[in-house]
């Protein structure tokens, strides 16, 4: 499919973003390129009016806004009222070059990938604090992007800025619901692409601008990631990275138990279908990318 007969979705999800949504609109409302693309933003249930410009919002692209719901993926949502060819997911706080989308895409189009990631900078007017640092297998997690050897392809894609084409999205069967943080959430559905066949990409040749902000009411739902870390377990792990997750939450959120009995009950028929699905195990996903767990 050449470039001009391609369009995008990018779709945007948002809570208490300040005005981070405002200032990534207009970077997109600046940067050329020559894909016809859409944009729709889901806001999952902000209370300081970080989407209410768009009321009377000039942009010369379609846009919408829509109602996120609790338990149900953003992206989900976003994903179903998306008309492009090709899906990008990003966060709310990037600024963006002329050429990003064409650039980000190709490996897509030429059918190089099934998902991508560009590289990031982060803008020197950032001012938010960095959060803690966690090792094991959340550091992993956090580690992008670590890369194979010899090609450009990563085992996670980055929360803040992926792209899939539309159909190969719904065939996954799009993110897993009930994730907390959009960090985990994007570690599942590339590791679950990975061990289906697929393949994740890094496109350094796109770099994107990140600009952090302080924002009140504070979203800490990045912070709550012991619940979405043992869901991932569970959809994918064996007994032993199942261990070494349960310890590893153990330790950083001072001994507190989540309900693994509920979790394994939630995640069960959807791993099963996982399991039937794959033509790779975690075992070769953790050599392959030589991840180190513990």
């Amino acid at each position: 499919m050449s470039s001009e007969s391609s369009s995008v979705s990018i779709i945007i999800t948002v809570k208490n973003n300040g005005i981070d949504l405002y200032t990534t609109m207009e970077s997109l409302k600046v940067s050329h390129t020559t894909l016809p693309y859409e944009v729709i933003i889901v806001d999952e249930g902000s209370v300081d009016g970080c989407c209410d410009f768009l009321m009377g919002y000039r942009f010369d692209r379609p846009f919408k806004r829509i109602k996120g719901e609790p338990g149900i993926s953003a992206r989900n949502m976003g994903a179903a009222h998306a008309e492009g060819d090709y899906l990008i997911f990003c966060g709310s706080h990037l600024y963006y070059d002329d050429e990003w989308m064409e650039r980000l895409l190709e490996p897509l189009m030429l059918g190089q990938a099934d998902a991508v990631s560009p590289a990031f900078e982060k803008s020197e007017r950032s001012s938010a604090p960095k959060g803690k640092e966690i090792g094991g297998i959340m550091g992993a997690v956090r580690g992008y992007p670590i890369r194979n050897a010899d090609l450009q392809e990563i085992p996670w894609l980055s929360w803040e800025c992926l792209a899939v084409r539309r159909e190969k999205f719904r065939e996954m069967g799009g993110m897993e619901d009930g994730f907390i943080g959009k960090e985990l959430e994007t570690a599942e559905f590339s590791m679950r692409l990975w061990l289906q066949g697929g393949v994740c990409r890094y496109v350094p040749e796109v770099t994107l601008t990140q600009v952090f902000r302080q924002n009140f009411p504070y979203d800490n739902s990045g912070e709550q990631w012991g619940n979405d870390l043992m869901t991932l377990a569970y959809l994918h792990f064996g007994d032993e990275l199942i261990s070494a997750s349960r310890e590893l939450v153990r330790q950083t959120f001072e001994g507190e138990l989540l309900d693994e009995a509920l979790l394994r009950e939630r995640t069960m028929e959807r791993r099963e279908k996982n399991l039937s699905l794959r033509k790779c195990d975690e075992k070769w996903f953790v050599e392959r990318f030589g991840v180190h767990w513990k």
